[in-house]
């Protein structure tokens, strides 16, 4: 379901995400993040997607690693590529975000801006 809605991207946008969030979700973004704060429900995760979009105009998710944790949360290591007007290529952007999952939706996502850090915060090492 989390690998689904982040490939679904490509094709749908942020609209791949919000299907799958439960109306209580938190979404932290990484402390390195232009657009901090704590974003709640599907209402929020579309207004923090949209707000880094006036930075990132273009993107596009090319490979999801899953790491399985334990019965409700997974790891998802994502490669992307995207476009700002403050570069003139293409940036690759990695990150991991911990998902948890209760219920069939996701109710929180903490996001990093490495695979080690996210293992981390799960309580795991490589």
């Amino acid at each position: 379901m989390v690998r689904s809605s982040i490939l679904g991207w490509n094709d749908r946008g942020v609209d791949a995400f919000v299907e799958i969030v439960a109306p209580d979700a938190e979404l932290h973004p990484p402390k390195e993040s232009f657009e901090p704060g704590i974003y709640r429900g599907p209402e929020g995760v579309r207004t923090y997607w949209e707000r880094t979009g006036e930075t990132f105009k273009e993107r596009r998710t090319e490979s999801v690693d899953m790491i399985e944790v334990d019965d409700t949360r997974v790891i998802a290591v994502v490669k992307a590529f995207v476009t700002t007007p403050h570069f003139a290529t293409e940036v690759e952007m990695n990150w991991a975000w911990l998902v948890t999952i209760e219920n069939g939706l996701v109710t929180r996502t903490e996001t990093f801006t490495d695979r080690q850090q996210a293992l981390e915060a799960a309580g795991l090492s490589e």
